[in-house]
């Protein structure tokens, strides 16, 4: 009898004593499994509600754009594209249920259409994961691994390869893209916003589009312009949407101007005071690190949100507290000395008009006579025509655009009698309740 099949069932029996379990798992875990699992837990999914006015039910809300984003601060801030999320009444976004089971409510903090970058904010009790920016170029022909909600399918991962640089193409909104990265790694629908990393785990750029009717051809918007546009245009101050009524140096965090009865001056900030702490966060690391956390902490901060001071005034440490006003009553109170609100007068609900809610003491409306309450018909630059504002923006926006010293004649209703009638329907030459000022635009 022939000893060769009892050699080769010895040797069989033996090939796993060659090849422990342990030893086949880790050559499982290549070096994409490592990014994944290093950077999953910072990606999020996320899903938004529209409202529409749909006959003959009226205003409806509806399921909206779903995609990706990624936490690129550990306090919450979220980059993705702005076209998920520009039209959204609610965003709700979600990491990998084996890394975090919450459902996180965000908020659009700023967000850019022309760059389809939007920045995102959500709470949580702990620090998040993050994604680190890479600091070089991408390679063509490197390693490239994309992150997305890819047709609703919660972090889905697609491999391939950095295909192309510097790729110009236009998309169906009319929007034109320059200098993107070309991928061959799946991009589909749902992935918009998501991560596309390189081998060691670092954001290489930001995936955006795909190609119709091509197999494999996805671009993204490369790290170095995401990074731009955020620290120029998404973290800019001016993109804030609650106003505070102070300004500081951003530098040092001094206090540089406080606005006479706007939120700040009635919590006690005062000229000269320097900012320590803000919403709990510490200011106190070297200047260039002070002013980045302090335009994350500051931009986030929402109207009517109550927002918590440290101030360093002389030796002494002063704890302060004030509620932010939205940006549009901000904006008013600074250049008109004003607020405004939205009322309709007349028959069936009648016409939109302005209402003044509150006046600035000394400021340019309170030097033209108007009171709360007066509602304004008409608003007229000089030698300009008369113009009819229905919404407090539409305003705001006028006044901020306009140069200080520009004078306003404006025309009010009075309710001087106290009747809840500002003027005489039935007899429109009863002008009796109607008022005439001029105020300088600051």
């Amino acid at each position: 009898m022939s000893v060769l099949p009892s050699f080769f069932a010895a040797l069989f029996a033996l090939a796993p004593l060659a090849y422990p379990q342990e030893n086949l798992n880790d050559r499982r875990r290549t070096p994409v499994v490592e990014v994944v699992e290093r950077v999953k837990p910072a990606v999020v999914s996320i899903t938004t509600n529209v409202r529409g006015q749909v006959w003959p039910v009226g205003l409806v809300e509806a399921e909206g754009p779903s995609g990706t984003g990624v936490v690129i601060y550990e306090d919450g801030l979220i980059i993705t594209n702005y076209h998920v999320v520009k039209d959204a009444s609610q965003i709700q976004v979600r990491f990998d249920a084996s890394d975090d089971e919450h459902v996180y409510d965000a908020v659009l903090v700023s967000g850019k259409p022309k760059e389809d970058l939007a920045l995102l904010k959500i709470e949580g009790e702990e620090p998040f994961h993050t994604v680190t920016m890479c600091e070089s170029d991408p390679i063509l022909g490197e390693t490239a691994i994309a992150i997305g909600n890819a047709f609703g399918h919660s972090h889905t991962v697609s491999t391939g390869i950095v295909s192309g640089l510097h790729r110009n193409i236009g998309t169906s909104d009319g929007l034109q893209f320059d200098n993107l990265l070309q991928t061959d790694a799946s991009i589909n629908p749902g992935n918009s916003g998501g991560p596309l990393l390189n081998i060691n785990g670092e954001l290489i750029g930001i995936n955006s589009a795909m190609q119709n009717m091509a197999e494999n051809i996805g671009f993204a918007i490369p790290v170095s312009h995401v990074r731009k546009v955020l620290f120029e245009q998404l973290l800019a101050l001016s993109e804030a949407r609650a106003w505070l009524g102070f300004d500081v140096d951003e530098n040092t965090l001094q206090v540089q101007s406080v606005s006479a009865g706007g939120p700040a001056a009635l919590a006690g900030v005062a000229v000269g005071d320097r900012l320590s702490a803000l919403n709990g966060h510490l200011l106190t690391a070297l200047e260039g690190e002070v002013r980045d956390v302090y335009r994350r902490v500051r931009i986030a901060i929402q109207p009517l949100a109550t927002v918590a001071l440290s101030v360093k005034r002389g030796k002494r440490e002063e704890q302060l507290e004030l509620r932010a006003w939205n940006k549009v009553d901000g904006m008013l109170f600074e250049h008109l000395g004003l607020t405004l609100e939205t009322v309709h007068i007349g028959h069936r609900g009648g016409n939109a008009y302005l209402r003044v809610t509150q006046v600035q003491p000394d400021g340019p409306a309170a030097s033209a006579g108007l009171a709360v309450d007066d509602v304004l018909t008409t608003v007229q630059r000089k030698g300009g025509r008369e113009t009819w504002f229905q919404r407090p923006e539409d305003l705001a926006g006028v006044a901020l655009r306009l140069p200080a010293g520009t004078e306003l004649t404006v025309e009010i209703w009075r309710d001087t009698d106290g009747d809840g009638v500002y003027f005489e329907r039935d007899v429109e030459s009863n002008y009796s309740e109607h008022y005439k000022g001029t105020l300088s635009v600051r």
